[in-house]
């Protein structure tokens, strides 16, 4: 078996690597320079200004008046101009999904009325004191909901109606 193993390393030998065509490098390209643009001629040189009059003297000369026009006066006319038409208010700007303002109004009102009939549904001489302070709490929602409403916040007077309306009927069920 020793010789089995040796004799395989000893008939391996290394091959020459085989001969390649050397490769041909092609000329580097030519280099093309673009003419930049032409300057200006430089401006006419300007004449030397006059000496300047001695500022010595103790009153300044106002500058003199240019000639009287002679041109006529173009004639106005009496016609009596239309005043512009009136332009009319931009729209109100609201976020897509918002209701306008009637609107707004009637689904508040709506959620504050569902509240406010289940909020009277309710017994509340059977319930304890915390569930008397929840009761309490979604009537204060109610107010604040309809205070928002005056103010014409409808975003927050809409959710706080959401709110009411939610513990009441979470009261209800109970």
């Amino acid at each position: 078996m020793l010789a089995a193993g040796s004799a395989a390393c000893a008939s391996v030998t290394a091959k020459a690597p085989p001969e390649r065509p050397a490769l041909e490098v092609p000329a580097p390209p030519t280099k093309v320079v673009e003419p930049g643009p032409k300057p200006e001629p430089a401006p006419d040189p300007v004449p030397e200004l006059p000496a300047a009059a001695p500022t010595n003297s103790p009153r300044s000369r106002p500058p003199a008046r240019p000639a009287e026009r002679t041109d006529p006066k173009p004639e106005t006319t009496t016609e009596a101009v239309p005043p512009p038409a009136p332009v009319p208010p931009a729209p109100q700007l609201r976020t897509p999904g918002t209701p306008d303002a009637s609107e707004g109004v009637k689904q508040v009102n709506d959620i504050l009325d569902r509240a406010t009939k289940t909020l009277d549904s309710i017994d509340v001489r059977r319930f304890s004191k915390t569930r008397r302070e929840q009761y309490d709490a979604a009537k204060h929602l109610v107010t604040q909901s309809q205070d928002a409403l005056k103010k014409s916040d409808f975003e927050n007077a809409k959710k706080l109606a959401i709110k009411a309306d939610d513990l009441a009927n979470e009261l209800k069920g109970r």
